[in-house]
């Protein structure tokens, strides 16, 4: 039996596969502590976990950035709405969490140390020595951000394959991006210099990424950039399953063999359905299909009344239970359903730019197992457009079906505890 701490940032797509982790960790005797916000700390003592909660001066609540970074909703969707979340939401809360994460362990007295790849606060006990602290294990719940020769995390995202050899990152990333990143790295550093740690010899993701002791990232080789310089530390790990639970409403249509098209904005750019879930149902209103909206927690009365017949509309939905009997996910582009999608052999349209969210577009276009929209607020048009596309040719499917295929060839809680105790024998 070993004793394990888990950090994560406090928003569903970061908690939730840790979760997963730690109930498995958990049923196979090992004594678990959840760090995170208190928003989730119901939700984890009822996995048979110890909870600590964030401090409450940097405890935010995701259903409401925009009462705590006001900034955010006058930025367009895009580098400089995720520099601003970077700055403000990921590094500014380095210093108070990087303490309590230190006491945390030791009054546990944990053998290991387990994160989600955003959870920066751990970058002071990372600038250690490995012989100096406990091993570290970093899940990747997001798109795998490394700054590869091969890869360009910020601006244009263009695919490996289609880089010509004779360009570089300058040339590839314009001055304003450039600025970005160096107020992100200036807020990282200022963030460090708090806790008297020297500031990072590299970018922030690299840092991490090479100071681990394992980088277990939540996908599979195709639906990741190929990359010939990785760190021998980064393994893929597959998907692992999303349980949320159901509206516990019956769910039918009178036609139950028309396609399935599953629509969603996740949990956190879900304030305006007039982004792409409104259209979606006007769009596909006349189609022979079924539509399932789901609003991610948000009242269902927020799309009115004037639902079309052929859709049905829930708050929560178990993706495991539905994604099986789809034929189409159409998402703004969280990598969490993308990846839950994917892991079924469903088809994406995906519509989203915004926090990250092209990173995720660009594995996407990248894979050929869907259909980018470009815009945060396709026209109904274009989703029409992509949906018969979709459905008028097997090649979609098929090339979603190579990658579910490659994801389960990946046993991914297994492969988790495999390391994790491979690491724990290795210090004790």
């Amino acid at each position: 039996m070993a004793r394990i701490v888990l950090a994560a940032v406090a928003t569903p797509g970061h908690v939730f596969p840790i979760f997963a982790i730690a109930e498995y960790l958990i049923g196979q005797g090992n004594e678990v502590t959840i760090f995170s916000g208190a928003l989730f700390q119901q939700q984890a003592q009822a996995l048979g976990a110890s909870f600590v909660p964030f401090d409450k001066q940097v405890d935010f609540d995701y259903r409401h950035l925009e009462k705590h970074f006001p900034e955010r909703g006058e930025l367009p969707p895009g580098n400089a709405q995720m520099a601003l979340a970077l700055k403000q939401f990921f590094s500014a809360p380095i210093p108070v969490l990087a303490g309590q994460l230190i006491k945390v362990i030791e009054e546990e007295q944990a053998d290991l140390l387990i994160i989600d790849n955003t959870f920066y606060a751990a970058l002071p006990l990372l600038q250690k020595p490995a012989s100096e602290r406990i091993p570290v294990v970093a899940i990747g719940v997001t798109p795998l951000s490394y700054s590869s020769k091969d890869t360009i995390f910020w601006g244009p995202r263009i695919p490996p394959a289609l880089l010509p050899p004779d360009l570089t990152r300058d040339q590839l990333v314009d001055e304003e991006t450039q600025q970005l990143i160096k107020e992100v790295r200036d807020a990282f550093n200022q963030a460090l210099a708090a806790v008297d740690c020297p500031p990072l010899a590299g970018d922030y993701n690299d840092v991490l990424i090479n100071q681990v002791d394992r980088f277990l990232q939540l996908s599979a080789p195709s639906f990741e950039f190929s990359r010939d310089d990785l760190p021998e530390t980064v393994a893929f790990i597959g998907s692992l399953g999303v349980k949320v639970k159901d509206d516990n409403v019956q769910i039918s249509w009178p036609d139950e063999s028309l396609p399935l098209i599953l629509v969603t904005q996740g949990t956190l750019a879900n304030i305006d359905f007039n982004q792409l879930l409104l259209p979606t149902l006007r769009a596909l209103a006349d189609l022979p299909v079924r539509v399932l909206a789901i609003t991610g927690g948000r009242s269902v009365d927020m799309l009115g009344e004037d639902i079309p017949d052929n859709a049905r509309v829930v708050e929560y939905l178990n993706f495991e239970h539905w994604l099986p009997r789809a034929s189409i996910f159409i998402t703004n582009g969280g990598y969490g359903s993308l990846n839950s999608a994917i892991r079924h052999g469903v088809p994406l349209v995906v519509a989203g730019t915004g926090d990250g969210k092209l990173e995720a577009v660009a594995r996407v276009i990248w894979s050929r197992c869907g259909i980018s929209l470009h815009t945060d607020t396709p026209s109904e048009q274009q989703l029409y457009q992509a949906v018969t596309k979709i459905l008028s040719s097997p090649i979609w499917r098929q090339q979603a079906q190579i990658i579910r295929a490659d994801y389960e060839s990946h046993h991914t809680l297994e492969l988790v505890t495999c390391h994790v105790n491979e690491l724990i024998a290795q210090s004790a």
